[in-house]
């Protein structure tokens, strides 16, 4: 098993990502790969949990957080293209995520 993960700042307070993040109208638009079975959610602790991987979102600076995206990848299955995977996920949810209002 190979692990990764990548924080990236969001452009809205942490508890506007998590919302926009854990909403199951929107899973299919950010996650990195289909998810069989739909995340569990932690509200309490911003923090979405899936078979494979998670994701924790913190409060930043001015109204903006920092979300973490990890990823856990089986052996033989094939892994270079995991961390820009990542990184497409964490900028498709910042742009889900916009301001707010």
């Amino acid at each position: 098993m190979s692990e990764f993960e990548t924080r990236r700042r969001m452009p809205a307070p942490a508890g506007h990502v998590y919302a926009v993040a854990s909403d199951a109208a929107h899973l299919n638009e950010w996650l990195p790969e289909p998810v069989a079975v739909p995340p569990s959610g932690r509200r309490d602790r911003l923090r979405l949990e899936w078979n494979g991987g998670w994701l924790q979102v913190a409060p930043g600076a001015a109204g903006t957080s920092h979300a973490t995206l990890h990823l856990s990848v089986p052996a033989g299955q094939d892994r270079d293209d995991v961390p820009a995977r990542i990184r497409e996920s964490l900028d498709r949810l910042a742009v889900l995520s916009g301001s707010p209002g």
